[in-house]
């Protein structure tokens, strides 16, 4: 049987499904009412990285200064996947500059791998 995850709680749930079993929300309800945006800042909680390193690429054409602190996070959740902690970096340096941008180059300066923590200072350093 063919399986798909709930784009809200991101459990396993057969093709086709309108209500989330595990959750009980309206999946097509949730995705035609929740603005695009909306949903790539939730997709950068998705288990799988192919999706939030979609999201991650999606964000940074949006150009949203508010991108940047769920962007941290999301690097800051997945700390061993460093390839993508990379992208949000890349990501943030394209969003427009100010607190959002300082508060996520600042809470990556902080992160476990080095060649993080090295970009994150890089480019707050740019900022100043």
């Amino acid at each position: 049987m063919n399986h798909h995850y709930c784009p809200l709680c991101y459990a396993e749930i057969p093709i086709g499904s309108v209500i989330c079993p595990v959750c009980g929300r309206d999946i097509e309800a949730w995705e035609r009412e929740t603005p695009y945006y909306d949903r790539l800042i939730w997709a950068l909680r998705n288990p799988h990285s192919e999706v939030r390193m979609g999201a991650i690429l999606s964000l940074a054409h949006q150009g949203r200064a508010d991108a940047a602190g769920p962007l941290a996070d999301c690097a800051a959740r997945y700390p061993v996947d460093v390839v993508q902690a990379m992208a949000v970096l890349d990501a943030i340096a394209r969003l427009p500059a100010g607190k959002d941008k300082r508060g996520a180059l600042e809470k990556l300066s902080h992160h476990p791998a080095h060649a993080v923590r090295v970009s994150a200072a890089e480019k707050r350093e740019v900022l100043s």
